[in-house]
């Protein structure tokens, strides 16, 4: 009997910057279309979402959970996921891509009980009903305000909000008794996920990573694969690549400095994983501030505009693409 085919994975990353490491999306074009999307996905951050109007059904991996009016979600990193709205309709959401390491520091992580908090941020699945969470809807409106209209001393705000917000969250996680399905394929290579995050920057072989998971390098690479779309060494580029738009769009440094600083011992080696991936040369593209990145790099850098999408049965236009 021939072995059943796995469905691939998405990875949607975020740039985030290295000193304030949140991204808002927020507004009337962020609605998401009824049509279930083809593939689940998993993020490179922490993700945090709001429901202002519609309703649908959010999918972790084996469970469908259904969403309405003021819903909060908190998904970790690595947790596949997606949504969609109801039989013609679409749902209205803003949402919050965050590292909350970066952004709160360890010594915020270890107020909130560092173990605890870690594994909080390495498997909360959270969907929490409106009626439940009008603390959440309010912290989220409230750091989204503060994002926008960059006050005096905002950051410092956001940086307070997203701890209190996460604490709360926290809180209920570690009260909820829903139980969390994981795809075995997936959860294996979870370990090769968490180790090419932490480590990019250094010398990454793909024994360390077949070793992290407990396999041998053959059925490592080949159920990385099956489960990502792409070969353990080319995620890791895409990584390093992801993580040096956010050095150049924020920092100073050159773009030899920004090279070494994401695990590139060659300038050359860089430029053309740079260009394979983003279409340009680093410094094109920094100059350029960034906005001309190839359409198909989209599909695994998250949103940046809502699309179109058409509905299978009625072909009628839906504004929105599936939830990121």
């Amino acid at each position: 009997m021939s072995r059943a085919r796995r469905t691939v994975l998405e990875y949607r990353s975020y740039e985030l910057s290295p000193d304030f490491p949140i991204v808002v999306l927020t507004g009337d074009k962020w609605h998401i279309s009824p049509v279930p999307a083809k593939h689940l996905h998993f993020h490179n951050c922490l993700e945090v979402g709001l429901c202002h109007t519609g309703g649908g059904s959010m999918v972790f991996e084996q469970q469908s959970h259904h969403f309405s009016a003021g819903s909060v979600t908190c998904i970790a990193r690595n947790i596949p996921h997606t949504t969609y709205s109801d039989p013609g309709t679409t749902s209205l959401w803003s949402y919050l891509f965050l590292d909350p390491e970066g952004l709160l520091g360890m010594e915020a992580l270890g107020i909130m009980g560092l173990t605890e908090a870690r594994n909080f941020l390495a498997d909360c699945h959270l969907l929490l009903s409106g009626e439940s969470c009008s603390w959440a809807s309010q912290l989220i409106e409230q750091i989204i305000r503060e994002v926008q209209e960059k006050p005096s001393g905002y950051t410092i705000v956001v940086r307070s909000l997203c701890a209190a917000l996460l604490i709360e969250l926290l809180r209920d996680y570690a009260a909820s008794d829903t139980e969390y399905v994981r795809d075995s394929y997936f959860h294996v290579i979870c370990p090769a996920l968490d180790y090419i995050h932490e480590h990019f920057m250094e010398n990454v072989d793909v024994e360390t990573l077949a070793s992290a998971c407990h396999m041998s390098q053959t059925h490592f690479r080949r159920i990385f694969k099956e489960q990502v779309g792409s070969s353990p060494l080319e995620f890791l580029h895409q990584t390093r690549i992801l993580k040096s738009c956010a050095l150049l769009r924020s920092s100073d440094m050159t773009v030899a400095e920004v090279a070494s600083k994401v695990g590139y011992n060659s300038l050359c080696s860089f430029n053309r994983h740079f260009f394979d991936s983003m279409g340009s040369t680093p410094s094109t593209w920094r100059r350029s501030s960034g906005e001309n990145l190839r359409p198909s790099l989209l599909t695994f850098t998250g949103w940046k505009e809502a699309e179109v999408m058409e509905e299978e049965d009625s072909g009628i236009p839906e504004k929105g693409d599936e939830e990121n």
